[in-house]
């Protein structure tokens, strides 16, 4: 093995453990919000703020991020990511009171909407085409596997180092792993310091993602045509529209609005969109059915979803070779049908179904959520040269955030329209959880009709193969990297 070879393989180290903490923390503090309530007084809407404020950040800065990067260099702006979420992990850890920590959260979020499209344009860049898409399969396996460990982690460290350590367990992981990249991560394209940064286009696009986020979190609580999220949702569009003018007509886009002239790019996030509202609207149910109706604590809930988990993980490189061969649109739509039929097995659960009735069903989404997130991810990169891999990764991560905050809103109104109980069993009490049974249930179906849109999404938009004239519409064709 030679020095590249290891260099590049170093680097998707430190990219994938930073990413995989980035996305645990926002699924492992949802586990530790009874003790975060008492330790620091919080009501309902400041425990809301201390999770949603996170997503709201990472939403506002994702896209200028992209640009930052193809500005000031990748490496440079990821190590700087990096840096301000590890200092504000030391802050949200060691916070005493609940501004404190809502603030400290925000620049978590800021820090990781730096990282994340960075990592993801850093790997595109430093791995060959032969190596890419197995590469990109690892980064989100990985990845989407933190959704689901998050409440397993989350409970193994609240329950023995207390809530606090949810966060500073981050600071000594992002410390070594900041000494890693800086010695492994190569500069890649040389920075753009002509590149004018598009202030203007930033307000806008963050501005309307933020309504849109905010319109998405509120809404169960608030009433989707109530007059505050509907004002949310009616800005989003007119931000939207207004985006899409200014950046026609700017110098230096925040965004290329012509990588959506590709089909292929355009469809990879859809269906990004549409999967990731379906995985993790059914990480966060499915937790939550298992604690509140079955009555497993929140260790035992993030064991019993180690067979989603685990295989995501190990399907994800290999979903990712087999797309490199035959392309995205086999291996994708496969996987989203394969994960409607998980849905509706699942759909078939009771008050009194057990983790191991549920393990086929799970492992069967497992499969299915594997095969579509790295031939998805590798499509987007794909779709663009190594120039535009900044502002491709940074609009794939807004279309994944998107659909993270989308389905979770989707599953809990679903959820609501079944009374107060079936949102609520916890507190309510046993006579309530076949009201959550039914209203989840219900719910799993309308996701397993998403993911058969996603399979039309695929089919229609993906590329059945790569052909043998070299990449698709201008992205390098020679090996790249050291």
């Amino acid at each position: 093995m030679t020095t590249h070879t290891i260099q590049r393989w170093l680097t998707l180290t430190a990219l994938t453990v930073v990413t995989f903490l980035l996305l645990l923390d926002d699924t492992a503090v949802a586990v530790a919000q009874p003790a975060i309530q008492l330790r620091l007084g919080l009501n309902l809407q400041g425990l809301q703020w201390v999770i949603n404020v996170y997503t709201l950040t990472i939403a506002a800065f994702i896209l200028l991020a992209g640009q930052l990067a193809d500005r000031f260099g990748r490496r440079r702006v990821y190590l700087a990511g990096l840096a301000i979420f590890t200092l504000a992990s030391l802050g949200a850890g060691l916070a005493s009171s609940e501004a404190q920590l809502i603030a400290m959260r925000a620049v978590q979020g800021l820090g990781a909407a730096l990282v994340t499209p960075t990592a993801l344009a850093i790997i595109a860049d430093a791995f060959p085409r032969s190596q890419r898409a197995t590469a990109l399969g690892i980064w989100a396996g990985v990845s989407a596997s933190a959704l689901g460990l998050g409440p397993l982690v989350g409970a193994l460290i609240n329950d023995s180092l207390g809530w606090r350590w949810i966060f500073l367990i981050n600071v000594p992981v992002g410390m070594a792993v900041w000494i890693l990249a800086r010695a492994v991560l190569r500069a890649g394209r040389p920075p753009r310091p002509s590149l004018r940064l598009d202030a203007a286009g930033a307000v806008i696009s963050g501005t309307g993602l933020l309504a849109l986020i905010l319109g998405l979190t509120q809404a169960n609580a608030a009433g989707w045509l109530s007059v505050r999220i509907v004002s949310l949702f009616l800005g989003a569009a007119l931000c939207l529209a207004l985006f899409i003018r200014h950046e026609r007509m700017t110098a230096d886009p925040l965004l290329r609005l012509s990588l959506f002239k590709d089909r292929a790019f355009a469809g990879a996030n859809i269906q990004i969109l549409l999967a990731t509202s379906v995985m993790c609207s059914l990480f966060f149910f499915l937790a939550l059915y298992l604690q509140t109706v079955l009555g497993y604590s929140a260790l035992e809930a993030g064991a019993g979803l180690l067979p989603l988990t685990v295989t995501i993980v190990l399907v994800g490189p290999f979903a990712g070779r087999l797309a490199d061969r035959i392309g995205p649109r086999v291996p994708v739509s496969t996987g989203m049908l394969l994960l409607a039929g998980a849905l509706l097995g699942l759909s078939g659960l009771s008050v009194d179904s057990s983790i191991s009735s549920l393990v086929p069903w799970l492992a069967l989404a497992g499969f299915a959520i594997g095969l579509v997130t790295a031939p998805t991810t590798a499509t987007a990169m794909g779709s663009t040269d190594t120039d535009g891999y900044g502002s491709a990764a940074a609009v794939f991560s807004t279309f994944q955030t998107t659909g993270l905050t989308l389905g979770i809103a989707i599953m809990g109104a679903i959820l609501a329209s079944f009374g107060p109980g079936a949102a609520f069993a916890r507190t309510i009490g046993d006579s309530h959880h076949e009201a959550f049974v039914r209203g989840f249930s219900t719910a799993l179906t309308v996701n397993a009709v998403i993911a058969l849109l996603a399979v039309v999404v695929a089919l229609a938009m993906l590329r059945p193969t790569r052909g043998s004239s070299g990449p698709p519409n201008g992205a390098v064709s020679e090996e790249t990297g050291p």
